[in-house]
């Protein structure tokens, strides 16, 4: 027995059990019986804010409409690009054949044209005297586009395609040019005059033909569609002539 309590035995003290003050209980308001409400944590303002202005961003998809594709326009057939006529065709048309007959007569070694036209005449008498005479001296001034001609230089190269031999091409005014084929290729057998040529062009060819002409050079030009030769008034003779 503990000593505490033998002492209060003797003493006839009787000691008395501790009392603890509980817990007074909590008031609660009439509705404390009623069963606990669940908790609902309110979302933050940002991130209401925050789902709004994704709801907003988001593009609302518009309803789905079948499209029918338009009738295809109807386009215009394409015209095929003109192309260069090439030394056959000229043959076959015949549209030169006076003069090719003329110049096949004679058979000339070096022939001289001023002014090629629409460029058909050059491959059909190239054509022509370069099967009897390979050796064929040839030569054409022009200025072609430089003067506002409608065929150009390129377009006259391309029908010259599939000749024998290559004419030389003095793109010059005519006198002028006249002179430039005296210095490269020398005196000519034949100068053939286009018919475009105007009065004045033609008075400043008579100064200076006679620098590549002979005396029995021939000078072909058209009158009244019909091609005509004259002998040139050079004095100039044939070095084999003035030999004989």
């Amino acid at each position: 027995m503990p000593l505490k309590k033998l002492w209060n035995s003797l003493r006839g003290v009787t000691s008395q059990p501790k009392v603890t003050s509980e817990a007074t209980p909590a008031v609660t308001s009439p509705d404390a019986d009623a069963p606990p409400q669940p908790v609902v944590r309110s979302k933050s303002a940002k991130k209401l804010a925050a789902k709004a202005s994704a709801a907003v961003a988001q593009p609302v998809a518009a309803p789905t409409v079948p499209v029918t594709a338009p009738a295809p326009a109807p386009t215009a057939k394409a015209k095929p690009a003109a192309t260069s006529r090439g030394v056959l065709s000229m043959l076959s048309r015949g549209e030169h054949d006076g003069l090719v007959k003329m110049l096949t007569k004679q058979q000339p070694a070096s022939v001289l044209e001023i002014g090629v036209g629409d460029g058909s005449r050059t491959p059909a008498v190239v054509h022509a005297l370069a099967e009897a005479n390979p050796a064929l001296k040839y030569a054409v001034i022009d200025q072609f586009e430089m003067v506002g001609g409608t065929l150009k230089l390129r377009d006259f190269h391309g029908q010259l395609a599939g000749l024998a031999i290559r004419p030389s091409i003095i793109p010059e005014s005519a006198a002028r040019g006249v002179v430039t084929v005296l210095h490269r290729l020398g005196m000519m057998d034949a100068v053939i005059l286009d018919p475009s040529l105007d009065a004045e062009t033609l008075l400043g060819l008579e100064a200076v033909l006679s620098k590549v002409s002979y005396a029995d050079t021939m000078i072909l030009r058209q009158t009244n569609g019909k091609w005509q030769a004259t002998a040139s008034n050079s004095p100039t003779l044939r070095a084999t002539r003035r030999a004989a």
